[in-house]
């Protein structure tokens, strides 16, 4: 039987220049029905190799799982504060 808990999962991840940290990365397809890797946040195209973390280091690059952190913890990714995904609509 497959473990489906987060720890058995992986996420792809790159370096974003826009955004200068470790993002989340999506697959999306160009006109040409290209795939083109981007940005979670600004849509902008990664050009970095993408990293497959784990939910543990994920979280260690400011990710969370759950409910959201205490105010005033440490966030990023999507507890980072900076409206991006709320207009976005993650």
């Amino acid at each position: 039987m497959k473990d489906l808990s987060l720890n058995a999962s992986t996420f792809p991840t790159a370096h974003c220049a826009a955004c200068e940290r470790v993002v989340l990365v999506q697959v999306t397809l160009d006109d040409g029905d290209r795939e083109r890797r981007c940005c979670v946040h600004c849509d902008a195209e990664i050009g970095e190799p993408v990293r497959w973390l784990k939910a543990g280091e994920l979280e260690q690059a400011g990710y969370y799982f759950g409910p959201p952190p205490e105010k005033g913890a440490a966030g990023g990714g999507c507890a980072s504060g900076c409206g991006t995904c709320g207009t976005r609509g993650h």
